[in-house]
């Protein structure tokens, strides 16, 4: 199913009510909670190679039930979300408010299986204790394990015999993919999978988690097998070296053409390695030779794991109809559509004997992502399970489950050295060593890491810098793109430095910045030229003229008489947004009656993409659309546009990059490209030919000489001409009623030329298209022609673009209790072309709660007594409420742009947050806290 962020949704089970409706039924004795379920209808499947059709009679359009009423304020704007009133009304629902009953041609019974974990990584898996099973009177149907279990009283299916093909995502430090721990072999990681028990239903497993959970020995445990080799940092590693000086060819990885790795000799493939080694120790110089008129100062920073926390914890359901069609049908809330369906199919690949012929995935909203979706273990366990039971089954993780299996943010530990001009306060020269623990499997890690390295100048310009970063595995739970992707960890490490740089030298740290801050035409640590403006000046300047810091010293010691602690801090941040190579993608379509839907393969996370991508159209199709159809991985199959090995540009249906996990960063500006490139296409394909016959006149006189006005198409001397005039128009004459289009942005949006059928060949920035006559259901391709494809040296950029962001943070912290308290924030991002106000607002102040969680109450061991032993939840794992947030003296301040284009800036927001944080708390203790999070007992402890 298709998400459905609408208020009116249908119904079609046993139940009739509301959540709203129960809890105010007012039961005595017990309350029982029912969702109100949508109908849920299949999408098409996502072709991948190797794959065969599906069978004759599925429905190839997902339901969309309409928008919520009265949601739209006119064209490009939204009253409230598209699916507020859903929200608010308890009707919006999710992967695990879905049973099989509930889904169009399954079968009504559906099995319930939970998964088991390890606990103890050093031990070797020796078997399973379930004797408490019988006493609860809950034997599983099927125990699936990795080897089979000796002298098991039960039913069971080993994956060993399956020859399973497993995701990336599976990927131990010792290379070995594991799904589950097989027998005699220690955990990969604390919290790893070692068996799945599938139940009768959902009574059963109910019995069966009361009589498992929180009980030792369950999961039994042998001698220590022979430790593995020492693991080895996940590849690739991230050395990036940037070198200008008088005398001196510009050294960075733009600007020879290619990486250098200092700790590798030359290759053909990195002839410069040996000069990166020379330049570093020329930097190292710097940062280390005794100089009066250089100050050198350095120190060790580490950042804690953090859980994303969602809304709801991961849960799905799946069946695989073996019944001939071989289809594997998945409800997943998920920010990786096209990879969990992707990856899904793979697994039952050649000489497995479970034949997975096709996927369906219907995507629902994941209630919540953060990155803690994207690429989750969850997904591949429930595709399994679904292979090896009798029917549909349901896996829905509590709690506490999901705290012990989910996917977390790597921790850090950085290292860095800074080498500063006393005189002028310019920065001279930077080393850093990043390592980010990063749990049992490979989760994006090394990228995680990669970001980090590109992040850790911050937003400065210093051209003698070298920082290496590495992803090391560790035996916690598996950590990933979560929260920042690198980002917040470089950004504490380095905004912390600079402030303690202008203690030592006695300067104003926002003016410090200032001095030192990226201008338009600077390079980042990459070499990557910096072409659009850069604004991290102007914030520094504004951040200096807020009362909040001018006035900090004053209120400080007025606070101090009071016996109140008082500190107010500033951090910089010139966070990235995009991947760096970013392939996206997008459907507009128009029926008779002139209703407007857009489909995408990008899921809303709560982050407001669905109304995003709604009002997206308003600029070419003059009004924004009613319907909106998210996750879908399937439809696009008709762009006839993949990424294939041996392909290039040069062929017309290649691309480098055809889909990618859905980011709160990535809707501003890529989703939205792609969506209003589609109304585009519509409009000049479909209604502009439809309003060139409705009015007489030849199409040529209208190009470029229209406009819309209160949802009608005028022009000069003819009369106004309504949307839904021209839509019957457009399917009358069949004319195009439906666009979708593929683009791919690398330091710029790849372009290429198209023979439309209507009107001149246009360039346009995508390089894949495929139309859709009105009335009609097969999709023709258009081939490009003249493909403008992306700069060779952006392949090396890392990244290009920034939303650079400041922001100050005052706190307080009592007397006797020393707990900080932050008490107000002025929050500054330059978000380029703002589209819809409330939503950026929205998601900036989740980014401030995001950041206060994580610089003072959020706490998660790595290893030995983190979540990976089961017992963690919300009692013991400490998130921002609104108690913490300063609602009434929170301020956010948009910068004033002239960009055409609207920036990401989820993780921008976030960046700064808990630096400024730390740094406030300097200011208010005299002592500098280079951990986080920052507690009351660390303060307490450094003021004894």
């Amino acid at each position: 199913m298709s998400q459905t962020p609408q208020a009116t949704l249908q119904t079609d089970g046993p139940f009739q009510l509301t959540r709203r409706r129960v809890i105010g039924s007012g039961a005595a004795a017990a309350t029982l909670l029912v969702h109100e379920l949508a109908l849920a209808f299949k999408p098409p499947a996502l072709k991948l190679p190797g794959a065969r059709p599906q069978p004759e009679g599925t429905p190839t359009q997902p339901h969309m039930p309409p928008g919520a009423p009265d949601w739209s304020a006119g064209p490009g704007k939204a009253r409230f979300r598209i699916d507020g009133l859903a929200k608010v009304t308890g009707q919006k629902i999710y992967a695990r408010d879905f049973r099989a009953a509930d889904m169009p041609g399954w079968p009504r019974a559906e099995r319930v299986a939970m998964i088991l974990r390890a606990t103890r990584p050093g031990l070797a898996f020796a078997g399973l204790d379930l004797a408490r099973l019988a006493e609860a009177g809950a034997e599983p149907l099927l125990t699936i394990t990795q080897t089979p279990l000796a002298g098991f009283p039960w039913p069971q299916r080993d994956l060993a015999s399956l020859n399973l093909s497993l995701p990336f995502s599976t990927e131990g430090a010792d290379g070995v993919r594991q799904l589950l721990v097989p027998v005699g072999a220690a955990p990969q990681f604390r919290g790893q999978a070692v068996a799945i028990l599938v139940f009768a239903d959902a009574n059963a497993c109910r019995r069966a988690r009361r009589a498992l959970q929180f009980e030792p020995g369950v999961v039994k445990t042998g001698a220590p097998p022979p430790p593995p080799p020492q693991a080895k940092a996940y590849s690739p590693v991230n050395y990036l070296t940037r070198y200008e000086a008088a005398g001196v060819a510009p050294f960075s990885q733009v600007q020879l053409g290619c990486e250098s790795d200092p700790f590798a000799p030359d290759s053909k493939a990195q002839p410069y390695n040996s000069t990166a080694r020379a330049l570093r120790e020329r930097i190292d110089a710097t940062l280390a030779t005794p100089d009066p008129a250089v100050l050198q100062l350095g120190g060790s920073y580490s950042t804690q794991v953090l859980d994303p926390m969602f809304m709801e914890p991961e849960a799905g359901l799946a069946w695989l109809d073996g019944a001939g069609s071989g289809t594997l049908h998945l409800v997943l809330g998920t920010q990786a559509t096209n990879g969990d369906a992707g990856d899904s199919l793979a697994m039952f690949g050649s000489g497995c004997p479970i034949q997975a012929k096709t996927v369906v995935l219907n995507s629902c909203y994941p209630g919540g992502g953060f990155g803690g979706r994207d690429v989750s273990t969850f997904p591949p366990l429930l595709a399994v399970t679904a292979a090896l039971a009798d029917g549909p089954v349901r896996i829905a993780q509590d709690r506490y489950e999901q705290f012990q299996s989910g996917l977390k943010q790597l921790a850090s530990h950085i290292g860095q050295r800074i080498a500063v001009d006393r005189r002028s306060g310019r920065f001279l020269a930077f080393g850093s060593q990043q390592v980010l623990p990063s749990g049992g499997q490979n989760n994006y890690s090394q990228f995680v890491a990669m970001l980090a390295a590109y992040c850790g100048l911050s937003g400065y310009d210093i051209r003698q810098a070298y920082v290496d970063a590495i992803a090391q595995p560790s035996t916690g739970v598996v950590a990933g793109s979560m929260r920042g992707f690198g980002g917040p960890q470089a950004s504490f490490a380095v905004e912390t430095l600079v402030d303690e740089v202008a203690v030592a030298l006695q300067r104003d740290p926002i003016a410090l910045r200032e001095i030192n801050a990226l201008r338009e035409g600077d390079r980042t640590i990459t070499g990557a030229p910096l072409t659009q403006a850069m604004t991290l000046r102007e914030i520094c300047r504004r951040a200096r003229e807020q009362p909040l810091w001018r006035e900090r010293e004053a209120v400080k010691a007025r606070k101090a008489r009071e016996g109140v602690r008082y500190g107010v801090g500033f951090a910089l941040a010139n966070q990235a947004y995009g991947t760096g190579k970013d392939g996206v993608m997008a459907e507009v379509s128009l029926d008779a009656t002139g209703r407007l839907t857009v489909r995408s393969n990008c899921v809303d996370m709560g982050n407001g993409s669905a109304t995003t991508l709604a009002i997206s159209t308003a600029g070419w199709l003059g009004r924004n659309a009613h319907d909106i159809v998210m996750g879908d991985v399937g439809s696009f199959n008709a762009l006839d546009v993949s990424t294939y090995k041996g392909g290039d540009w040069s062929k017309p249906d290649w691309t480098a990059g055809f889909a990618m996990s859905s980011s709160a960063c990535l809707t501003a500006f890529h989703q939205v490209h792609v969506t209003e490139q589609a109304s585009r296409v519509l409009f000049e394909t479909g209604l502009l030919p439809a309003a060139a016959a409705i009015w007489g006149v030849p199409l040529a006189q209208l190009q470029g000489r229209t406009r819309w006005e209160a949802g009608r198409l005028v022009a000069p001397g003819l009369a106004p001409l309504p949307l839904h005039v021209l839509a019957a128009k457009v399917h009358q004459a069949g004319l195009t009623g439906a666009a979708m289009v593929h683009g791919l942005y690398e330091g710029a949006w790849v372009s290429a030329t198209y023979d439309l059928p209507a009107g001149p060949p246009l360039l346009l920035p995508i390089d894949g298209l495929s139309l859709r006559a009105g009335g009609q259901a097969a999709w023709k391709p258009l081939l490009r022609q003249d493909v403008i494809p992306p700069n060779p040296a952006a392949g090396l950029y890392g990244r290009s673009l920034y939303a650079p962001s400041g922001v100050l943070v005052a706190v307080e912290i009592g007397p006797g209790s020393f707990e900080p308290r932050v008490v107000a924030v002025e929050l500054m991002v330059d978000a380029g072309k703002v589209l819809q106000p409330d939503l950026l607002m929205g998601q900036a102040q989740g980014g401030v709660a995001m950041g206060i969680g994580y610089a003072l109450l959020e706490n998660l061991p790595l290893e030995a007594g983190g979540a990976g032993d089961g017992r963690w939840n919300l009692d013991r794992y400490h998130v921002a409420l609104s108690a913490d947030v300063p609602l009434g003296r929170l301020n956010i301040t948009t910068l004033p742009s002239e960009e055409p284009t609207a920036k990401g800036i989820a993780e921008a927001v976030l960046c700064p947050i808990a630096p400024a944080i730390g740094n406030a708390i300097a200011h208010a203790t005299g002592k500098r806290f280079r951990s986080l999070p920052i507690t009351a007992a660390d303060i307490g402890r450094a003021l004894a």
